[in-house]
């Protein structure tokens, strides 16, 4: 089906990316295209090679080897799953069960529903792209199975990047010559990677550092709304000794976590967790592991020599804890000048409204200078970053803030349709998503403390706004991420939205550049402060949030009175820089530029 021939009911800057991902996904009658022979391999052992099991499987049943004497109920299974993670989808009878599953032997799978044993998959021969098996679902029924490898999986990965993957031309992989599906071509690229994951790295550009794929698209959603299990202490990391050694710095606390009830506080330093020190082979397991529950062991900082102090701090993970990016508000007030400082840590869904709060708080007060505290800001939502900057601004509603650049393929489709051609730019906009007016402060100029591990629509606010009114950068060069991409791209069986009930994967593919109203994206490596505006934090001096103690606060408040430097602060004795990267400021640097389109329906 020629998509680019399709007509839509609506008109929407993105939708077009719906209609796209709709039709390349739908289902068809052999959606695999793979009907190539294969040999059940006698004797395979799931102790030396557990991942033959992995993918999907169709199943039929095996009457050439039925026990006709057991009389055994047909189990009537159609497909069976095995993902990575131990976790398996079985399709039997009219039932789809979700569980856990254990190789017990060379040739035996226990198959389990939390605890409980629920089935068994025994006498399994497997290869590469066929099993045969005897199913048994414990008081239900009993069958024996023959499966072909199915890819739907794979079909749906690679259908949908070569429509939207910003890098789809310069990707051989995914050239329209490998089409269609099913082609010898296709299954040359499918036959090295039966794992999807795998399969979906094999097709990346050299220069993606983001896009990725989910076996289970629930954490894909839930990145999206700021639902994350927290202790609430924030950090960052960084080698010390000129060797493997790692320290953590706390910089804030999330209100309402765990961590805000102990005695921890910005600027304190762990180097161990659980009597462990932290090394760079050890701290993503200690700190990211699957544990709710470890003690950070505190050091103190005399002297640029850092020691244990014999403080122990144990903390406690909240699961599905959802924390306000809104870190801090307040008025400063210098003479007769008031300053609004607000310290905004992700752009997350559903918090537009108290921001437009604070906005509304700063209009009252008649504040006439803004400090945007982005420092620890990874991004998140375009939409929000819109919104915030139309809160800063106000005067430019109807304007240009920023476009997408796509692939040529997307592009030309944008460029067929005369009333689509607009749908390709971000406008500013005086409304919020709910149709409530933005508070805006109708500035001229606004200030802006970034950092590395300010990114995405951090650097998007900035860039958006310096054409149209003076952006005042303050501290380190930002991280550089100038791409971005939809909030996850599902495998949607219909046009309807109906997500493929045989798997949970989801992929968040980078599938744009964003530019500025002057059509700049190329800040791949950062954006910077001018020179006399440069600061690193200090890891001796990180100072008090909000509070002239913080020297990036500081230098932001000298260059607002201008007339006399009102605030002493030191150059960075201990500088942070060349932080590690630790897994939740990558999760919060991928969290989604775009929400979820709606499906489009067809004329």
């Amino acid at each position: 089906m020629d998509i680019f021939n399709q007509k839509t009911n609506f008109y929407h800057p993105l939708y077009s990316l719906s209609l796209l991902l709709c039709v390349a996904c739908s289902k068809d009658n052999n959606p695999s295209g793979n009907s190539q022979d294969s040999d059940i391999s006698v004797g395979s052992n799931l102790d030396e090679s557990p991942s033959l099991l992995l993918g999907s499987w169709n199943l039929a049943v095996d009457n050439s080897t039925q026990n006709v004497e057991k009389k055994s109920t047909d189990c009537e299974a159609t497909n069976i799953h095995f993902l990575e993670n131990n976790t398996f989808y079985l399709k039997y009878l009219d039932k789809r069960i979700r569980g856990e599953y254990e190789i017990t032997n060379s040739t035996s799978i226990n198959l389990l529903s939390v605890s409980d044993l629920i089935g068994k998959v025994t006498q399994v021969n497997v290869n590469q792209n066929s099993i045969s098996f005897v199913l048994e679902i414990i008081d239900s029924c009993n069958s024996n199975y023959t499966g072909e490898k199915y890819f739907r999986i794979h079909q749906f990965i690679w259908e949908a990047l070569n429509e939207i993957y910003l890098w789809q031309e310069e990707v051989p992989a995914l050239s329209d010559l490998v089409k269609p599906v099913g082609s010898a071509r296709y299954k040359e690229l499918i036959d090295p990677f039966p794992e999807p994951e795998s399969f979906f790295n094999s097709l990346k550009h050299e220069d993606d550092r983001y896009s990725l794929i989910r076996s289970n698209y629930e954490v894909l959603e839930n990145s999206i709304r700021g639902i994350d299990a927290s202790n609430g202490v924030k950090f960052l990391l960084t080698r010390y000794g000129g060797g493997d050694s790692v320290m953590g710095i706390v910089t804030y606390i999330l209100e309402g976590s765990d961590a805000a009830e102990k005695d921890i506080d910005r600027g304190d330093i762990f180097t161990g967790v659980d009597g462990q020190n932290l090394t760079v082979s050890n701290y993503s397991g200690l700190l990211f592991g699957e544990n709710l529950d470890y003690t950070l062991n505190m050091a103190d900082l005399n002297n640029n020599l850092l020691s244990p102090n014999g403080k122990n701090i144990a903390l406690t993970k909240t699961e599905n804890f959802q924390s306000n990016p809104i870190q801090l508000s307040k008025i400063i007030e210098l003479g007769e000048t008031k300053v609004g400082y607000l310290m905004y840590n992700q752009f997350t869904q559903g918090f537009d409204d108290d921001l437009n709060e604070v906005f509304s708080n700063f209009k009252a007060a008649g504040i006439s200078e803004l400090v945007l505290d982005l420092r620890y800001n990874g991004g998140g939502l375009v939409s929000s970053a819109v919104h915030l900057s139309g809160m800063i601004s106000g005067q430019f509603n109807g304007e240009k803030f920023a476009s997408f650049i796509y692939n040529q393929k997307v592009m030309n489709y944008y460029n067929s349709i005369e009333e689509l051609k607009n749908r390709l730019n971000i406008n500013f906009t005086n409304q919020l998503s709910d149709g409530s007016p933005i508070n805006s402060l109708n500035l001229n100029k606004v200030y802006i403390i970034t950092s590395e591990r300010s990114a995405s629509a951090s650097e998007l606010v900035i860039n958006g706004l310096s054409p149209l009114m003076d952006v005042v950068q303050v501290g380190d060069n930002t991280y550089g991420k100038n791409v971005g991409g939809p909030a996850a791209v599902y495998d949607y069986i219909d046009n309807n939205g109906t997500k493929n009930p045989d798997h949970s994967y989801a992929m968040y593919p980078i599938t744009f550049y964003i530019a500025n109203g002057e059509d700049f994206y190329e800040y791949a490596d950062g954006l910077s402060p001018q020179e006399d505006l440069k600061l690193k934090e200090d890891v001796s001096n990180l100072g008090v949030l909000g509070e002239n103690s913080d020297p990036l606060l500081a230098l932001a408040l000298n260059h607002i009175s201008s007339i006399t430097a009102r605030y002493k602060f030191q150059i960075p004795v201990l500088p942070i820089e060349n932080t590690l990267q630790d897994p939740k400021f990558i999760q919060q640097l991928l969290i989604p530029s775009i929400k979820e389109l709606p499906p489009i329906q067809f004329d």
